[in-house]
């Protein structure tokens, strides 16, 4: 516990004893508690002193220790002193209960400092055992009668305090008892197992969670004393049947003892019996939603079968080995344990041999994109993903049996996959876990690079007709040591990947690996001695385009006559033009991503060749393939990218560049003229989304940043959207990214639609996060930030994210009109009837919605500030302003204060004052004259607003 809490505890123990009533003013020495409460207070000197007060005046000491628990249970009632034995539990507990009648039942094992509380007063009661073991025995018999004896009794009371201290303090005298005792003394097992009926037995099953949970906790103490503890192997049914407890803690106390006590060797034989009885539980709690019960409730089925693999049908073992794809990464792996437990035998076996196992998993029953999560997952459980060396050995030499075509990919995606986590840390995206950590492991870029770069070129060959297993082996010079080719004996490596590279991208026609491909090259490139074969690549690409456009065209009769191709291209038919025509085009797209292209003068005919697609297809003809247009689409993007950054790097040092600029503009139109003809028309849905990317993409790009420069001619490229060219993209958006419901689109089958939808989203909010467009037309967007938000959560929370970092204000704003757009609708619906609307599952959602919403504001109360401010204030001017029907009756939009009220805890303290000061401007008529339901959403934000103020410096509830 840290210093703090330990400062906290001592103030609170100095406060209690300057706060004394006048019933206290006559005793001369503070209580005990609050003695045992100071810090680095002496707990042996203190027990010591209570027996020589106990072996003196036996009853007053006893009063003494019940008075103790009192206290501890937060009752200030002082046992009257001439109270004498035999003592009437019941009528202690029953004053002491009436402390609590005007006051909350505010007691020390709910506060902050808890633990702190706890370990001291268990610390004391340690002492106390021990110092009382030694005194005669008809002295320490009564000692242990009477003190167990109150705890057992207050351990039954209805009142929660004294039931939840006292079966703490019971739990850990049983614990102690445990340790300084042995079985072989009859009395105190007696005793024990007395209290284990009365406590434990009775307080297991309580209806507050804590109470249970210090059940279950000292159960499992207990027993990892066995034999010695006074228990027998069958009491650990009461583990077992409290497995479906509603609390997590629980749950994961249980499941974390049990998977200890099953290495138990006098244990086993019982856990393993009452495992196979409760087996279909535990598969039930492997896919509990709280992912720390899940991943342990997999490692004690781990060790079930550790013990008795027929505890598990196959059916079992093959529904927990598929938890290695789970997103979480500790469930994952608790999954992955379990595969290579079940696979023990062949750990003596071939590399070749083990490996084929995960590789016949892997083609059985892996899913899209699941390489990742699958390496991941065995990353601390099994060496054999990071062994490289026999993995490129398999795939450069043939085996016996061969591998598989499939069985060669998931090698291939294995290795890759392990190389680039073993490098950078990073874990597949999508899986999560509670351990923020990523690091790389050491040594591994090196390795990786000596064992891959001289035999890289070799495999390219050998899977150059596979593009799954080509995108994997190109992706692995992005993340070798660059200075491994500077060394001489490795330079003709360099040029072998090259020659390679060059061969593969100019006969490769998927655009998956062209763009791997050029990716690739963009790293390569950052390397001198890479750069005059890269241009050459690159001059290649753009004259085979420009050979390939200009016989296209001549199918047409759009090519010059003088043109030299057309009599040698003469022959070609329409479908090899076209064909050659969308090959070039690929490698242009592909190349153009990464490389700067402007000197091959491309933006005028890829331009040209859109305007034409729009021209043909007004006229009905056939134009151009949708393949084609989709990629002059992206080339258009890209040529107005790279014309740009061209463009402002030439003002730096040309002030003539009046004509480029000019050249520039209208560029940038004729783009514009055609993509939002594209999202307008909508013919092809797939064009639509690009075009609405390419667009938003392009408003921030040639955005309010550009006002920034210090040349008057890059300022004049400052665009700025029209009201039209907005409503037209937030209609598309509304219309077409919100349509498949979020269920649907998180299917399997949808993923590569999902991705799309998800790609448009995320350029559609860059216009509101880089303050393109007004942060309040987000808020037909924000809207669906609930319903949507398992497809969309994250892109629409970054939006939000890096909007309130832009203007607070706005974006305070922006949430009001979120919440105003749903409220209104909901109120229309509802005939305007507020008490309708409340209880109306729309109503429902908008109150998820709110929550949602404040829980991103949560992080960061004091940036965030403004924003709450005007949300706060917006809200209630907009209730303020609305009339009601009736003098008596509630603003029309009072209901609206519910929504408001979800985002109370994300004011700062001093603003709640402010606003609750707004809030007062409402007035609400007195009683009887009012309808009570109608104005409940004003008292109720108001008592929100006003509870936060009370709690004081705590800050936290009371507990009542």
């Amino acid at each position: 516990m840290s210093a703090l809490a330990d400062e906290q505890i001592d103030l609170q123990a100095e406060e209690q004893s300057g706060h004394e009533d006048q019933e206290e003013e006559q005793a001369p020495h503070t209580t005990l508690l609050k003695c045992v409460l100071i810090k680095n207070a002496n707990h042996d000197e203190l027990a010591s002193h209570w027996v020589e007060l106990y072996m003196a005046s036996p009853e007053h000491a006893l009063l003494i220790i019940m008075e103790f628990v009192v206290e501890a249970s937060g009752s200030n009632y002082k046992i009257p002193k001439d109270a004498a034995m035999p003592f009437s539990y019941g009528d202690i507990l029953l004053q002491s209960s009436l402390q609590y009648r005007s006051v909350s039942m505010y007691y020390p094992l709910i506060t902050k400092t808890a633990e702190v509380f706890a370990r001291r007063v268990v610390s004391f009661l340690e002492a106390l055992l021990k110092a009382v073991y030694d005194i005669p025995v008809p002295m320490y018999n009564m000692f242990l009668q009477e003190v167990t004896g109150f705890l057992m009794a207050c351990s039954e009371s209805s009142v929660r305090p004294f039931r939840h201290t006292s079966t703490m303090l019971g739990l850990k005298m049983m614990t102690i008892l445990c340790d300084l005792t042995s079985v072989d003394n009859e009395l105190l097992k007696t005793l024990w197992i007395q209290m284990f009926n009365w406590l434990f037995v009775n307080r297991y099953q309580d209806v507050v969670d804590d109470i249970r949970f210090l059940c279950i906790s000292e159960l499992g103490l207990w027993f990892s004393k066995y034999p010695e503890c006074h228990l027998e192997p069958h009491h650990l049914r009461y583990f077992f049947e409290a497995l479906s407890d509603s609390s997590t803690m629980v749950r994961q106390c249980i499941l974390a003892n049990l998977s200890r006590l099953c290495r138990h060797e006098d244990l086993r034989t019982m856990c393993l019996e009452l495992g196979c009885e409760f087996r279909q539980l535990f598969m039930n709690l492997s896919v509990d939603r709280e992912n720390e019960i899940a991943e342990e409730s997999l490692r004690v089925l781990t060790e079930f079968y550790r013990y008795s693999s027929e505890i598990l049908s196959e059916d079992d073992c093959k529904v927990i080995e598929e938890f290695v794809f789970f997103a979480n990464r500790g469930v994952a792996q608790a999954a992955a344990e379990f595969f290579v437990l079940r696979r023990k035998e062949t750990e003596e076996a071939p590399f070749s041999q083990k490996i084929r196992h995960l590789l016949q998993f892997y083609v059985d029953r892996c899913e899209h994109e699941h390489a990742g999560y699958l390496v991941d997952s065995f990353w601390d459980n099994c060496e054999m993903v990071l062994d490289w060396e026999p993995m490129i050995k398999m795939l450069m030499e043939e085996q016996y049996p061969n591998l598989t075509e499939a069985e060669s990919s998931a090698l291939i995606e294995i290795l890759t996959k392990g190389v680039i986590q073993a490098i950078t840390g990073e874990i597949p995206q999508g899986r999560y876990t509670k351990d923020l950590k990523r690091q790389p492991k050491a040594g591994a870029q090196v390795k990786a690079t000596e064992l891959l770069a001289p035999v890289l070129p070799q495999l390219l060959r050998k899977y150059v007709d596979r593009p799954d297993d080509v995108i994997n082996l190109l992706e692995l010079p992005q993340y070798f040591c660059s200075k491994y080719y500077r060394e001489i004996n490795n330079q003709g490596q360099l040029e072998k990947l090259l020659d390679e590279m060059d061969i593969l991208m100019f006969h490769q026609t998927s655009n998956r690996v062209l763009r791997r491909g050029a990716h690739t090259l963009s790293f390569l490139f950052k390397m001198e001695r890479t750069h005059l074969h890269i241009l050459q690549m690159l001059n290649s690409a753009v004259t085979n385009y420009k050979i390939a456009l200009r016989t296209w065209q001549e199918r047409y009769g759009l090519a010059s006559s003088s043109s030299s191709t057309s009599s040698s291209d003469s022959s070609k038919t329409p479908k090899s033009r076209s064909r050659r025509l969308l090959n070039t085009l690929r490698l242009l797209c592909a190349l153009y991503a990464h490389f700067n292209l402007s000197f091959g003068g491309l933006t005028e005919s890829v331009l040209s060749s859109l305007k034409r697609v729009v021209r043909v297809r007004d006229m009905g003809k056939d134009g151009l393939p949708a393949e084609a247009v989709s990629l002059y689409l992206a080339a258009g993007y890209f040529s107005l990218f790279w014309d740009l950054y061209t463009f402002r790097k030439e003002a730096a040092s040309n002030s003539n560049m009046d004509d480029s600029c000019a050249a520039l503009k209208k560029h940038f139109e004729d783009y514009l003229f055609v993509t939002f003809e594209q999202i307008v028309s909508a013919n092809n849905m797939s064009q639509a989304y690009s075009c609405l990317s390419f667009i938003c993409d392009l408003f921030v790009l040639y955005g309010y940043q550009l006002l920034d420069s210090h040349h008057e001619l890059v300022r004049s490229l400052a665009y700025a959207p029209t009201i039209n060219e907005v409503e037209i993209l937030d209609n598309f958006v509304l219309r077409h990214l919100f349509r498949t419901s979020p269920a649907d689109l998180m299917k399997e089958s949808n993923f590569l639609q999902l991705q799309v939808l998800r790609r448009s989203l995320a350029s559609y909010c860059k216009l509101v996060a880089f303050n393109v467009i007004p942060p309040m037309r987000a808020a037909r967007i924000y809207q669906y930030y609930e319903k949507y938000y398992a497809p969309f959560g994250d892109v629409l929370r970054c939006s939000m994210e890096l909007t309130i970092k832009v203007n607070s204000i706005h974006y305070g704003m922006a949430l009001f009109h979120t919440g105003m757009l749903l409220y209104q609708k909901i109120m229309d619906d509802n005939g305007g009837d507020s008490v309708r609307a409340a209880g109306s599952p729309e109503f429902l959602e908008l109150i998820s919605l709110a929550t949602r919403l404040a829980e991103t504001l949560s992080c960061n109360t004091s940036r965030n500030r403004n924003a709450m401010i005007t949300l706060h204030k917006a809200g209630i001017m907009y209730v303020k302003e609305s009339v009601p029907d009736r003098p008596t009756a509630a603003p029309k939009n009072l209901l609206f204060l519910r929504v408001m009220q979800m985002f109370v805890p994300q004011l700062l303290r001093q603003d709640k004052v402010k606003i609750l000061e707004l809030l007062q401007t409402i007035e609400q008529p007195a009683l009887p004259s009012c309808n009570r339901e109608e104005w409940e959403p004003l008292e109720a934000y108001r008592s929100a607003l006003g509870a936060y103020l009370r709690r004081g410096r705590s800050d936290v509830w009371v507990a009542t």
